[in-house]
């Protein structure tokens, strides 16, 4: 089988130069907005072709972009955002500039999209600081509007779009995202043993995530067995301290939380197929990767009924409210009650895919340009100096420029 890219020759993609933002790559991590961005550029580059951008430089790759999805990411981070940069040129005439978080007022491109993602600074504030606050306050307020185009990454956050910005809603367009990790294969296809005694975490250790409410609910509820363990998969974020989190670390009746911090996909794979179960308290989400991660790795998910993350109403989910434990226990008790389900991760992967994700971009800047396109040559149509020789045909008035007529018989 021929992985190489197949770049289009015709239609709406031809000819298209796409200028992606590598901020998003700077991430040491590489999760969330990061992990969305090298996604997008992995399924592009089987499309159209790519440069990159950061600040008013150009980042010169020394060599093709492998289009393996399941290669390492941190890696292909890394490579993208040490280039060498040279000052950013005009762009072609067709030339597209994707911004995957923040953008800033001035345009550079013929035509421009922004990724939205999440409304957080702005629907959950306190889980962030000011300075965070005035910068997404200001991006939503202003600088949003330069794009010519958005891309949501759900049907919640184009609706947060219509209250929380200015933009217009019919320059919005809606693309779920793929999976985060193990898109085309397994990173560890290796045997495992499930532990249903373990609930598994992935989330960053930040205010938003909730992690204190599930933390004391795992520490007091009663319907978990004996010897449960929790694993927590993520790095500590901020508003949190390492300190904060000490006296979960043993708790009674031979409970265990094990927080594991960063660690790498095919070792996150295998965590995934081992447990019993994760869970996802989070306040407020623009998507939720680890849902979506879960499901496809057979594990079922207990999760907030809130945001975007009531999108996945799918077999093997159980709901919960995010600010009561006794919520929690119920969806617990429903999930031990349900038995093992069928989690359909066929329907999961056509609904949740990265080539879908890639072909919007390059369909919605495609139609931006045409829109341009005409719109410039109707411009030149109606500037144009008349032919030699032109002018008004004997018995017909001149009708002034910008007012209306009509013919009467």
């Amino acid at each position: 089988m021929d992985d190489s890219p197949s770049l289009p020759e015709a239609g709406p993609g031809a000819g298209l130069t796409l200028f992606i933002d590598a901020n998003p790559l700077a991430d040491r991590h590489l999760t969330g907005i990061g992990r969305y961005t090298a996604r997008i550029v992995l399924a592009l580059s089987r499309h159209v072709p790519l440069r990159f951008f950061s600040n008013g430089k150009e980042l010169i790759l020394g060599g093709p972009l492998d289009p393996d999805p399941d290669q390492d990411l941190a890696e292909l981070g890394r490579r993208i955002w040490k280039s060498r940069r040279v000052p950013l040129g005009p762009p072609p005439p067709r030339g597209a500039g994707v911004f995957g978080c923040l953008r800033p007022i001035e345009r550079h491109f013929p035509v421009e999209l922004s990724i939205l993602h999440d409304f957080t600074p702005l629907v959950v504030p306190w889980t962030h600081s000011e300075k965070t606050r005035g910068m997404f306050r200001g991006f939503f307020a202003k600088s949003l509007l330069s794009s010519d185009r958005a891309l949501a990454v759900s049907h919640a956050t184009k609706a947060d779009a219509g209250w929380l910005t200015p933009f217009p809603q019919d320059r919005i367009v809606v693309c779920p995202s793929g999976p985060s990790l193990c898109v085309s294969r397994h990173g560890d296809d290796r045997p495992v043993e499930r532990r249903p005694n373990v609930g598994l975490v992935v989330s960053t250790l930040e205010p938003r995530k909730n992690a204190f409410f599930l933390l004391d609910w795992f520490r007091e509820t009663r319907v978990l067995p004996p010897s449960s363990e929790l694993w927590w998969v993520g790095p500590l974020g901020w508003m949190t301290s390492r300190r904060s989190l000490e006296r979960y670390r043993r708790l009674p009746n031979g409970r265990r939380v094990r927080f594991l911090g960063v660690v790498p996909d095919t070792e996150l794979c295998r965590l995934y197929r081992t447990a019993g179960w994760s869970i996802y308290p989070s306040l407020y989400e623009g998507f939720g990767f680890p849902v979506l991660d879960s499901l496809r790795h057979g594990t079922p998910v207990l999760a907030s009924y809130n945001s975007a993350l009531k999108e996945f109403d799918t077999p093997g989910i159980s709901f919960f409210d995010p600010a009561d434990p006794s919520s929690v226990d119920e969806a617990w008790l429903a999930f031990q009650a349900r038995g093992p389900v069928d989690l359909a991760t066929k329907s999961l992967d056509e609904r949740y895919n990265w080539d879908r994700v890639a072909r919007t971009i390059i369909d919605t800047l495609s139609e931006a340009l045409a829109e341009k396109e005409a719109a410039g040559s109707r411009r030149h149509r109606v500037d144009a100096p008349p032919l030699p020789g032109a002018g008004p045909i004997a018995g017909l008035a001149t009708v002034p420029r910008g007012t209306a007529s009509s013919v009467i018989p």
